[in-house]
């Protein structure tokens, strides 16, 4: 879809970017970096081509008004050539900065890098990459001297694989995102870019997988638990497409109204995605956010029961209180192939 054989590096900034959590600061760059034709091509071979093979895209979003994303914005003013590329580097940077509030969110080198000449569905565009370095390698640089080869330490920057990284299309074609350190925090998608993924049958069943999850956390009844994950399982099993107004049908029957009102909001606003009822999800996409939910039943809160092998299921359970906790008898029963 994206054809980068021709793309040529532009331009180039390289800021620097702490901590906010421990008012590490920022130090700005005041003039563009430059790179020759080699580094160029190992910059769209280990970089840009990467970003550009992502299966999903991505679109910027914000809760009361798009033109209030700030990634968006000054990324648009790039595009048009009304803001100076260094300037509006800046901003993101401080942007960057102002969003990294989080105490396991780590400083870094924040990476610009414009292109020309890339082909998006046939039509020649510019493109922006975003890179953000939080961690660096150590390597060995063996150098000649006259009678001998000397070893020495140095630390850089790995090309084979990014850290944290967005390839971003003019005039809202899309975002391409990768995070590869986003264990301990999501600040790159959700606080940083602030983009959700395009409604696409994998992107839905992301939001059905996050749904489930949110309704299971609102049972109380260790046998309704057991009940929905078996209506779940039925449901992955007859191999039909689904929807998120089925979803809702089937948790109506364990949570209240209110209740699952409050979940679909909460996934809308941490996703950013204007939910819509009836996009048909497709199996597959279903089966796999779907079966890490069902395949763990909550005994009490803080003890759970994992089913690993999918030919079994909880067919129902009962809880007895005693002086040192609680006793649980569980029955298991083997599912019948059809």
């Amino acid at each position: 879809m994206i054809d980068v054989s021709s793309a040529r590096l532009t331009h180039i900034a390289v800021h620097r970017v702490g901590s906010k959590a421990r008012e590490e600061g920022m130090r700005l760059a005041e003039k563009e970096s430059t790179a020759d034709e080699s580094l160029s091509e190992l910059l769209i071979k280990h970089y840009l081509l990467p970003l550009s093979k992502q299966s999903e895209i991505y679109d910027f979003f914000h809760e009361s008004d798009i033109s209030l994303n700030t990634v968006a914005n000054i990324a648009g003013k790039i595009f048009n050539a009304s803001g100076e590329f260094l300037n509006s580097t800046q901003a993101i940077a401080k942007h960057l900065y102002a969003t990294s509030t989080h105490q396991n969110i780590s400083g870094g080198d924040l990476i610009f890098l414009q292109f020309a000449g890339i082909k998006y569905n046939e039509i020649e565009l510019n493109a922006l990459v975003l890179l953000k370095v939080e961690n660096k390698d150590n390597f060995i640089e063996i150098v000649e001297s006259s009678d001998s080869f000397d070893m020495f330490e140095r630390s850089g920057i790995s090309l084979n694989k990014i850290q944290k990284g967005a390839l971003i299309l003019p005039n809202a074609q899309g975002v391409f995102v990768v995070d590869n350190l986003g264990q301990k925090t999501k600040y790159w998608i959700e606080s940083f870019l602030k983009v959700s993924p395009r409604a696409t049958s994998k992107s839905y069943a992301k939001l059905s997988g996050l749904i489930l999850k949110g309704v299971s956390s609102k049972i109380e009844d260790t046998q309704d638990i057991a009940e929905l994950n078996k209506e779940i399982t039925e449901k992955i099993k007859s191999a039909e497409l689904t929807s998120i107004a089925e979803l809702k049908n089937i948790s109506s029957q364990y949570i209240d109204s209110e209740a699952l009102s409050e979940v679909i909001s909460g996934v809308a606003s941490s996703t950013g995605v204007d939910i819509v009822d009836d996009y048909q999800i497709k199996p597959k996409d279903f089966a796999k956010q779907a079966k890490p939910i069902t395949s763990r039943v909550r005994v009490r809160a803080g003890v759970g029961l994992v089913i690993s092998d999918a030919k079994y299921s909880v067919s129902d359970m009962s809880i007895t209180d005693n002086q040192d906790g609680f006793q649980a008898v569980v029955n298991i029963k083997m599912r019948k192939e059809k």
